[in-house]
């Protein structure tokens, strides 16, 4: 009985780890992951992840920010109206809350304020570690977007 206890346990922990495969380089995605990001129309030709996290199967959750912009999306099969498709090119962006949470339970998330007033979450569930670098990193590339806009402008 313990045995097939234990073998239970590993055979959850090897489930969720599979599903779970907390934040990567987008350079670590396969190329069918990043075809399927393509054809939901979140990655264009000239645009490459730098941080992907997902809660779930990559075809269904996915949170990441790229050289260009901050996305999430949720596919749904059985109920449809739960899905959902965000994000926001740098230049769009308002403003960039980090929520931290320490209990397992709660997902941290990025909370984006696009210009037009609309927001959305782009979700990680890593360690604090992790987590931090994804966010502080996807940040940093917003206000790199933005200088860069800046400088753009005052040479005008």
């Amino acid at each position: 009985m313990k045995k097939l206890r234990t073998l239970t346990g590993v055979i959850i922990v090897s489930f969720f780890a599979a599903c779970q495969p907390g934040v990567q380089k987008g350079a670590a995605l396969s190329r069918i992951h990043i075809n399927y990001i393509r054809r939901l129309g979140l990655l264009a030709g000239d645009e490459h992840i730098i941080l992907f996290d997902s809660q779930y199967k990559i075809k269904v959750s996915g949170n990441f920010f790229t050289n260009r912009r901050l996305a999430a999306y949720w596919t749904d099969e059985n109920d449809p109206a739960k899905s959902y498709i965000n994000y926001a090119f740098y230049p769009d962006i308002d403003s960039i809350k980090r929520r931290y949470f320490k209990v397992s339970a709660d997902v941290s998330y990025l909370e984006v304020y696009k210009s037009d007033g609309e927001k959305f979450r782009v979700f990680v569930k890593a360690d604090s570690a992790a987590t931090k670098c994804f966010f502080n990193s996807a940040v940093l590339m917003w206000e790199k977007s933005k200088l860069a806009a800046l400088k753009y402008t005052m040479q005008q």
